[in-house]
C-alpha cells in the first residue's frame, strides 16, 4: 500500500468537478508558466457532466516528474473521496500520467485505465525532445481571413474556437500554391512575403476589400510581445522557415529537458541504448489523438507512430482513437473528447 502522509497544506491534487461516481485524474500539458490543469481541463470537466469527478494538478517548468507522480499517487491513496479512478494526461502530461500509472501499480484505487490525450511516453527525454523539433516542420507561410488576422495581431483575447482553426492554416511551398488556387481564395488574398511585411493594420485595411485572406511568411513585428508572447525574442521579424527551428529548440531547452525523468530511461538523464523502464503491467491504454495538424489531416505515418507508442507502453490492451478535424491545442476542449472518454471509461 502506498503511503498517505502528505500535509494538508502541501496537497497538489485539486478538484475541477466533484460528485460523480467516475473519477478521473488528468495531468496538463506545458504552457508558458508550466502546466495548469484548470486551463486544459476546466471545460472538459463541465462537458463530462455529473457522472464524473475530475481532479488535476499543476506543475512548474522545471521539476522532477517521477517525484511528482509518486506524490500524486500518495494523495490519491489519502483522499477518501477517491474510491477508484482512471488517470490521463494531455500532450507532455501523457508521459507524466504514464509515470503516475506506474506509481499506482498495486493500488486498489486504480482501475487500470490510462488515457493519452494527444500525447504518449517516449523511451527517453532526449528522444522526446528531438521528436518535438523534427515533428514541427518549419512553415513557409500562414493564411488567415483579414478580420481574424486583426484579432490575432491584437492579442486574440476574443478569438473563438472556430476562428482558431483559421489561424492554424500553415503551409509548405506546394501547399501554399494549391491554397492560392482554391476557388474561395483565388483573387481574394493579399500576400505579404519577404521585405513587404508587415505594413500597419490601417494600411492593410485601406488596401483590402471583401475580407481577403492575409498570407504572411514571417513572425510579425507588430505587437510582437502580445501576439508571440511565448516565442524567443530573436525570432522577431524572421521568416517562419528560420524562426520555427529556433523556437522549437528553445522550447526543448527551456521546457522539455528541464522535466527530469519524463522518459522511460531507468536513470533520469542517463540514456543507455536498449534499456528503458518496462511497460505498464496489464494497464489499458486509450490514446485519443487529434486528427489534424496545422490545418491538415495527419499522415498515416504520424497516426501509426502514435499507435506504436501507446501499444509499447503497456502489456495490456491499447486502443487508438483518431478525432477527425481536431487540432492539438483545442483537443481538451473538444466535445468529442468528453464523448470518447465517457464511452471508454470502465
Amino acid at each position: 500500500m502506498l503511503e498517505a502522509n502528505e500535509k494538508k497544506d502541501n496537497i497538489i491534487l485539486y478538484n475541477l468537478s466533484q460528485g460523480g461516481e467516475k473519477t478521473l485524474i488528468l495531468l496538463p500539458g506545458s504552457g508558458e508558466n508550466g502546466g495548469q490543469g484548470r486551463d486544459d481541463f476546466g471545460s472538459l470537466a463541465v462537458t463530462l457532466g455529473k457522472d464524473f469527478s475530475v481532479y488535476s494538478a499543476d506543475f512548474k517548468n522545471a521539476f522532477d516528474v517521477r517525484g511528482y507522480a509518486k506524490k500524486i499517487a500518495r494523495e490519491i491513496e489519502a483522499n477518501d473521496n477517491i474510491t477508484t479512478c482512471a488517470v490521463g494526461g494531455f500532450s507532455i502530461g501523457a508521459g507524466m500520467a504514464w509515470h503516475l500509472a506506474m506509481a499506482l501499480e498495486g493500488s486498489e484505487k486504480f482501475n487500470g485505465q490510462l488515457f493519452f490525450i494527444d500525447g504518449g511516453i517516449a523511451n527517453s527525454t532526449e528522444e522526446f525532445a528531438e521528436g518535438i523539433v523534427k515533428g514541427n516542420t518549419p512553415r513557409v507561410a500562414t493564411a488567415q481571413p483579414l478580420d481574424i488576422f486583426i484579432k490575432n495581431r491584437d492579442g486574440g483575447s476574443d478569438i473563438t474556437p472556430e476562428e482558431e482553426k483559421q489561424i492554424l492554416n500553415f503551409y509548405s511551398g506546394d501547399e501554399l500554391n494549391a491554397f492560392k488556387d482554391r476557388s474561395d481564395v483565388k483573387d481574394n488574398y493579399m500576400e505579404y512575403m519577404g521585405s513587404e511585411f508587415p505594413p500597419s493594420t490601417e494600411q492593410i485595411k485601406k488596401d483590402s476589400k471583401d475580407n481577403p485572406w492575409i498570407i504572411e511568411d514571417k513572425y510579425d513585428t507588430t505587437n510582437f510581445k502580445t501576439r508571440y508572447s511565448v516565442k524567443p525574442l530573436e525570432v522577431k521579424g524572421m521568416s517562419f522557415k528560420e524562426g520555427d527551428i529556433i523556437n522549437s529548440r528553445k522550447f526543448v531547452e527551456q521546457d522539455t529537458l528541464k522535466k527530469s525523468g519524463l522518459g522511460r530511461e531507468p536513470t533520469p538523464g542517463v540514456i543507455t541504448p536498449g534499456k528503458m523502464l518496462p511497460p505498464l503491467a496489464d494497464v489499458e491504454v486509450i490514446s485519443l489523438i487529434a486528427g489534424n495538424k496545422e490545418g491538415k489531416a495527419k499522415s498515416k505515418d504520424e497516426i501509426e507512430a502514435s499507435r506504436e507508442e501507446s501499444a509499447g507502453s503497456t502489456t495490456g490492451n491499447s486502443k487508438l482513437i483518431v478525432m477527425p478535424g481536431t487540432e492539438h491545442p483545442e483537443i481538451t476542449k473538444s466535445p468529442g473528447l468528453a464523448t470518447n472518454i465517457s464511452s471508454h471509461f470502465k
